[in-house]
């Protein structure tokens, strides 16, 4: 009586389990495919992103070759925070002489004259480069950035130079879309009767990146005002430049 009992009440139990049990199993997707799932998801976010790139974004955008950053160290994920990535300061220096011109006349100095006036220094990797209060440098970076035409790059000094001291640019720390080139730094040090000892290869700005709703109509690299784009060494002011043609 009590196996009939249990074989009356329980089997269709139990099978009534194993049919539901098969349909949630059939409409549940697998570990592997939630995460296949998810991580379509997250690329389509990426692309649909607007505004201050974080971190992880910054990186898929250089793993996919959106942003490009050429040398790419090995342990470039390293260089990435929570919404910069470091740059670091390349070989190509100028510095203005203390003789010779003593007078930039921002309506007629020309490019050439601007050039006199410098001093060019090429520094061996890891070589130091000693920072004085009456010296003012424009500088490239190690690293060469390219930029899509809906992406901005802003240039950041960080904070440990700054405590010394070390301004690494003064005005232009903008990088409009279609940028192609070596970012230039100006940077000097306000930090009287001290010397400040940089070295080539060392970090010394950090960029971030701002993504636009939509691609610009002309991007920089397109643009007939573009005087600075396309070089890798330190360009001196071209305040009177003549339009690219």
């Amino acid at each position: 009586m009590i196996n009939t009992f249990f074989s009356d009440k329980l089997i269709p139990v139990i099978l009534a389990h194993a049919v539901i049990q098969s349909h949630v199993s059939n409409w549940i997707p697998s570990f592997e495919g939630m995460t296949k799932f998810m991580a379509k998801k997250n690329t389509e976010f990426v692309k649909d992103i607007i505004g201050t790139l974080p971190d992880w974004s910054i990186k898929q955008h250089i793993e996919e070759g959106v942003i490009k950053v050429d040398p790419l160290p090995e342990n470039w994920e390293n260089l990435v925070d929570e919404v910069t990535m470091d740059f670091h300061l390349g070989k190509h220096l100028k510095v203005f002489k203390k003789q010779g011109w003593e007078t930039i006349d921002t309506m007629h100095t020309s490019k050439e004259e601007m050039e006199s006036m410098m001093e060019y220094i090429e520094l061996k990797p890891g070589q130091p480069f000693i920072l004085t209060d009456d010296k003012f440098v424009i500088a490239t970076t190690r690293e060469r950035l390219t930029l899509p035409d809906n992406i901005i790059g802003h240039l950041h000094g960080k904070s440990s130079l700054a405590r010394i001291g070390v301004v690494v640019h003064s005005t232009a720390a903008r990088f409009d879309p279609g940028w192609d080139g070596c970012p230039v730094l100006e940077f000097g040090t306000f930090l009287k009767g001290k010397q400040i000892i940089i070295y080539e290869g060392s970090p010394i700005c950090a960029f971030s990146f701002e993504k636009l709703q939509e691609p610009v109509s002309r991007s920089y690299d397109n643009n007939p005002n573009n005087r600075y784009g396309g070089s890798d060494m330190p360009e001196v002011s071209n305040i009177r430049g003549k339009k690219k043609l």
